[in-house]
């Protein structure tokens, strides 16, 4: 355990997020090893009276990790081993582990996977606890699907710390809403997941096949772009049942702003009918209605280039991981998310074009990522886990980067805008085309953040929050707030 105090050279680097917008002034930092220093860290900030913030992999989209002046933050890198736990007979993942470290170690040790992000350094312990999607989640479903159980540092109400398992086995009622909120309740609400326990793991795939589409602004009409994204949601309103053989198939559209020079459409498929994956090109493109597909030559966002090539690339699946598991450079950014069970209205659709050909704005790492959802993550109850977004045919990020402090206003202001005009003051409320939105993707704009990321699961999470953070230990901007009942 290394306590990190302002004098200490990695101080500066220690109160930073991966988003170099936020920049925390903590009275230091202690960097943990296990889940003994972690409930000694956690015991000697509550004696203090110190606020507890907590860093896994940093990548927290808002202010939550790092955005702790006078506090303490909790970094978890110490704590980032895979393995197999005799004693639980579960496969563990400590919470300090990145995504590409989980992936690595479990394929080559264990042959499984958990159908997690596609960013390498994202951090197990907010990834998880928020809900967990990725290229696998449409044949395998969310990350928390699988989760069996978790080791969590907790504080009762008199200010102990102390460290427990909770597991689906458990017989107490509170233990299982504890575990039931951190599979989707967001990370910093209920305590510090140390370990999480996974007790069945799907099979890694032996293999996949990528292709990357391409097509230049600079030849794009708002004829051919509306059709373009009325064919990928109309695809995925007909695909993304529970059961659907293209279960395997993910695909990522990058809508993205006309400085960009290009379009992208970057699909993966793992599965057994690899032709299912021309099947799809075919459906968007194979009558060239949109245009004419070319090689990708431009970064996405802050992502760089998958594939130079429009062939179907075919590696091991492990490779092919590696190949999409991009972070990027360190940047400033902001995001906003929604979850649809429609295809976009056509309103919808002439409101991004607007925004992205907006003359008054131009950034080529401006845009509207929109994924592939459902099939598997919709086979599972909307109660069943903390995560109630079970219907949806689509997920989208809009996000945008940029480099120095006075670009920042410029971004803010277009991302707000645009967001704005795609569903108004209350953002994607639930009417039967949208579905809420994200954790993982915390927006510190949105009014009614809790309906919008838990709907009608809200209540509970505020039970399980007074049972176990009686006394807010673990809180920020957009915790969930304990009720008795």
């Amino acid at each position: 355990m290394s306590k990190v105090t302002p004098d200490d050279p990695r101080y500066p680097t220690l109160v930073r997020g991966f988003n170099l917008r936020w920049v925390g002034a903590p009275s230091y930092v202690q960097v943990c090893a296990g889940t003994d220093d972690v409930v000694q860290a956690v015991q000697t900030a509550v004696d203090s009276n110190l606020r507890i913030t907590v860093q896994s992999g940093g990548h927290c989209y808002e202010n939550f990790a790092v955005g702790n002046d006078g506090g303490v933050i909790i970094d978890m890198a110490g704590l980032n081993r895979v393995y197999y736990d005799e004693a639980m007979q579960a496969y563990c993942v400590e919470a300090g582990c990145t995504l590409w470290n989980v992936y690595w170690n479990l394929y080559k040790e264990y042959g499984v996977v958990i159908p997690g992000g596609s960013c390498y350094s994202v951090g197990a312990g907010g990834h998880i606890t928020g809900g967990g999607y990725g290229l696998l989640s449409r044949k395998y479903g969310l990350t928390v699907d699988w989760l069996y159980g978790v080791e969590i540092v907790v504080v009762d109400a008199v200010g102990n710390a102390s460290a427990m398992v909770v597991t689906d086995g458990s017989t107490n009622s509170d233990d299982l809403n504890l575990l039931w909120a951190n599979q989707g309740g967001g990370g910093g609400n209920f305590g510090i997941v140390t370990r999480f326990f996974f007790r069945e793991l799907p099979p890694a795939p032996p293999e996949a096949h990528l292709v990357t589409l391409a097509w230049n602004w600079s030849s794009m009409t708002q004829s051919q772009f509306t059709t373009l994204v009325q064919r990928y949601g109309s695809f995925l309103q007909q695909n993304s049942a529970p059961g659907s053989p293209f279960d395997g198939l993910f695909a990522l559209l990058h809508l993205t702003q006309q400085a960009a020079a290009q379009i992208t459409l970057t699909v993966q498929y793992v599965g057994d009918q690899p032709a299912l994956l021309n099947e799809f090109v075919d459906y968007i493109n194979g009558d060239a209605v949109i245009g004419k597909v070319v090689p990708q030559t431009q970064a996405i966002g802050r992502h760089f280039f998958p594939l130079r090539t429009n062939d179907v690339t075919t590696l091991p699946w492990l490779f092919a991981t590696q190949t999409l598991d991009g972070s990027g450079p360190n940047q400033r950014g902001k995001y906003k998310s929604a979850y649809m069970t429609q295809p976009f209205p056509d309103s919808q659709i002439e409101t991004i074009w607007t925004w992205l050909t907006d003359p008054g704005f131009s950034n080529p790492q401006a845009l509207l990522q929109v994924d592939s959802y459902g099939c598997a993550v919709n086979a599972v109850p909307s109660d069943a886990t903390a995560v109630p977004q079970r219907s949806s045919i689509m997920k989208l990020q809009y996000q945008t980067y940029w480099n120095t402090e006075d670009q920042t206003a410029a971004n803010l202001d277009w991302m707000r805008n645009f967001y704005d005009a795609m569903y108004g003051p209350n953002g994607p409320v639930p009417d039967g085309t949208m579905d809420g939105c994200y954790v993982n993707y915390p927006d510190c704009d949105l009014k009614d953040w809790a309906y919008l990321y838990y709907l009608g699961n809200y209540p509970r999470l505020q039970q399980t929050k007074a049972t176990w953070d009686p006394n807010n230990i673990f809180n920020h901007a957009q915790s969930i707030v304990g009720r008795v009942s």
